[in-house]
């Protein structure tokens, strides 16, 4: 491979991961191994106003004490899982009975200490040296305005799943090559998602295409793509709280927990509307159109 076609293949493994331009810090940035991504509402208009897909990763030292904590959490409160919609409704098993909101707040705020215990932190004046940890990540989309941004440019993608999970993926991926040098090797990616969403699919038809593997180099770092219950898995219920909180973060009043998931927003939540949702980085769709991915339902 020549130095031009080198340099092209590095610039599309990162630019066609990401169809909006974005910034992330590097001073809260870690090496991700295992990533585990959860969506809030789903990707439909008549329903809802946005869609959520939040992202929790870390190395698999990093994973440890908070599966454990998350765990006593559960046991301590006799919750046999998180699943937020559930929990802040009460009226869907295994909430509802002798569940009450004190109870419910309860709950979920010994589950945020667990995220606040773990979570990393970028360098501020009230922590100078940050702090290393899960990395959270999440993007919203609302739903109306990427109906408009659909319409008025035809190379915005057909579904709000696919910016989704490109976006999340991307942050994964740049976090894990930025502490590379450290690592004085590529990390490797281990992938798990929420089952019965559609985010995932848009990973693997990118992952199991030869055509897109040309232009993505980075996937072949990407060893492990599965779903699995969320009732099984703690970081899947951690992420499914960022998704629930930050998806609802325009409805008021708000419970005391989910402010506290909020004042991450700040340096984690990325939420697209109109204006960032219409402007797609030139070049992108032509280049994934050439790769004849599966057809997808348009988001509606």
């Amino acid at each position: 491979m020549s130095n031009a076609a080198a340099a092209t293949a590095v610039q599309f493994s990162l630019i066609d991961l990401l169809p909006h331009y974005g910034i992330i810090q590097k001073d809260h940035l870690a090496m991700v191994l295992k990533g585990f991504f959860d969506g809030g509402n789903q990707a439909d208009s008549k329903q809802y106003d946005v869609v959520t897909l939040a992202s929790i990763s870390g190395t698999l030292d990093q994973w440890k004490q908070p599966q454990r904590d998350w765990e006593s959490v559960l046991k301590k409160h006799k919750a046999p899982w998180l699943h937020t919609t559930d929990a802040a409704s009460l009226v869907a098993e295994p909430f509802t009975n002798e569940w009450d909101g004190p109870r419910r707040d309860a709950f979920i705020s010994d589950c945020v200490t667990v995220i606040d215990n773990h979570i990393a932190r970028p360098k501020r004046k009230a922590e100078p040296d940050g702090r290393d940890g899960l990395m959270v990540y999440a993007v919203t989309i609302v739903l109306e305005d990427f109906l408009k941004a659909r319409k008025a440019n035809p190379q915005v993608p057909k579904t709000a799943e696919e910016i989704c999970a490109m976006q999340t993926l991307f942050r994964c991926m740049q976090w894990g090559e930025y502490r590379e040098g450290e690592l004085h090797n590529p990390p490797f990616y281990h992938l798990v998602y929420d089952q019965g969403e559609k985010f995932m699919g848009h990973v693997l038809d990118r992952k199991h295409n030869k055509k897109a593997k040309k232009h993505l180099a980075m996937m072949e770092r990407i060893t492990s793509i599965g779903e699995a219950d969320m009732r099984h898995v703690p970081a899947l219920q951690m992420a499914d709280l960022f998704a629930w909180c930050i998806s609802h973060k325009n409805r008021t009043p708000r419970h005391k927990w989910q402010n506290r998931i909020l004042a991450y927003s700040k340096w984690i939540d990325d939420w697209l509307d109109y204006d960032q949702l219409v402007k797609i980085i030139p070049g992108v769709s032509d280049l994934v159109k050439s790769w004849n991915l599966p057809p997808r339902k348009p988001t509606r």
